[in-house]
Order: C-alpha cells, then sequence, then structure tokens
C-alpha cells in the first residue's frame, strides 16, 4: 500500500500554491499517494476540513507571510486539530479574533481551564518513529530577504509539532508581492517568481527529505 502524504496550505497569490503542486508531483513520482487542501478564510475549513490526519505518514504545511508571520486561517486550522476547540477561544486571551468567521463564539471555559486543551499539555518526545513533516512559505522579503521567512517558518514548525508529525525541513523562494522591478530591494525584480528554478528546487527540497526517510533504520 503506497504511503500518503497532506499537503495542507494557504494562498492568495498562487505562489504558495505553484509549491504546493510541485510538492505533490513529486511525491507521486516517487510513489506516494499525496492530497492537498487549500485553507480560506472560511469556517467550514478551519473547523471542519475533509481530511483525517491519522490517515497519512507525511504532512506539509504551507503558506504566504504577512509581517513575517503565517496566515492566520492555517494556523487557525492547526490549532483546532490540535485541541479540538475553537481556535478563537485561546485568541481572545491575547486580544485577537478572527474576523472573516462570523459564527459566535461557543461558550467554553478558558483553556487554562478546559479538559481537553489541559490534557494535552504534556511533555512531547519525537523520534524515529514520528510520522514526519516539513513546513514551506513563499515571501517578497524586501528589505532583508529569506530572513524574513524565519519567524514564519519556525512558528509552522512547532505547531505542527504539536500534531506529533517531526519537522525534518524548511523550504522557502520568493514569490511576487508588487509590480515593483526596484533593485533597492533584496531580491531585485521578482515578478516571475516562483519561477521554474525555484519549483526545481522545490523538487530537489523534496527528493532529498524522501531519501532521507528512506535511508533511515526502520
Amino acid at each position: 500500500m503506497a504511503k500518503k502524504c497532506l499537503i495542507l496550505y494557504s494562498s492568495y497569490t498562487g505562489h504558495t500554491e505553484k509549491v504546493a503542486k510541485r510538492f505533490k508531483s513529486t511525491f507521486e513520482k516517487n510513489g506516494w499517494e499525496c492530497d492537498m487542501f487549500k485553507v480560506r478564510r472560511k469556517a467550514e475549513d478551519i473547523f471542519n476540513p475533509p481530511f483525517d490526519l491519522a490517515n497519512y505518514d507525511f504532512l506539509c504545511v504551507g503558506s504566504g507571510v504577512i509581517l513575517h508571520l503565517p496566515y492566520s486561517e492555517i494556523l487557525a486550522a492547526i490549532r483546532k486539530q490540535i485541541y479540538g476547540i475553537d481556535p478563537r477561544i485561546p485568541l481572545k486571551d491575547r486580544g485577537e479574533t478572527l474576523t472573516y468567521i462570523k459564527e459566535p463564539i461557543p461558550e467554553a471555559p478558558p483553556p487554562t481551564k478546559d479538559e481537553r486543551v489541559l490534557k494535552l499539555h504534556k511533555k512531547i518526545v519525537l523520534g524515529p518513529d514520528s510520522k514526519k513533516a516539513i513546513v514551506f512559505v513563499t515571501y517578497s522579503g524586501y528589505e532583508f530577504g529569506p530572513k524574513e521567512t524565519e519567524p514564519a517558518l519556525q512558528l509552522l514548525a512547532l505547531e505542527i509539532e504539536h500534531l506529533r508529525f517531526q519537522c525534518i525541513g524548511r523550504f522557502c523562494c520568493p514569490g511576487k508581492y508588487l509590480d515593483d522591478p526596484t533593485p533597492r530591494t533584496f531580491h531585485g525584480d521578482i515578478r516571475d517568481r516562483p519561477n521554474e528554478k525555484d519549483l526545481l528546487k522545490a523538487e530537489m527540497f523534496i527528493e532529498e527529505k524522501l531519501e532521507e526517510i528512506a535511508d533511515r533504520p526502520s
């Protein structure tokens, strides 16, 4: 039976989706079954997505970057999977909300007193037998380039490890933000990014990760 991969991503401009599609074709070329799900700013995508993570051996999670962080909907979707509660409940403690979800927030105890959350708050140890994952982002990086992706990649990696998938790699590549070819930006003209060279790098990245897990002793 073929191993299964899920690519979970959010994309506004289509750049992250281009990378996700190249990841998918690379997994399939290597004999994997691979599903993709695009998380939109809709309650059904976050609360009732059409997948069960237990059915997958490998997880890829991707997003564009806003203010150095992943999109809120991809984080909300992951956090719903982690704790099983409305992700807006803990956000209230930070004075934040998800304005695009109009449904009322359900009555629930704060996370510090919610038994569903408390039973999951314990030491997590990931190792050779853990399911594997990677995270990826596309970005403009006008000021500092790839450095600007570090908070987003680190946060995505941390969140998916709460799901007991061990993050074994992080990938990023530029994507057009504005029609601005000015050389004053870190990457200069990125109006055609991600281009085929970027996508080949994405393909090689997945190939290397599949070789890495294949070489590990069972």
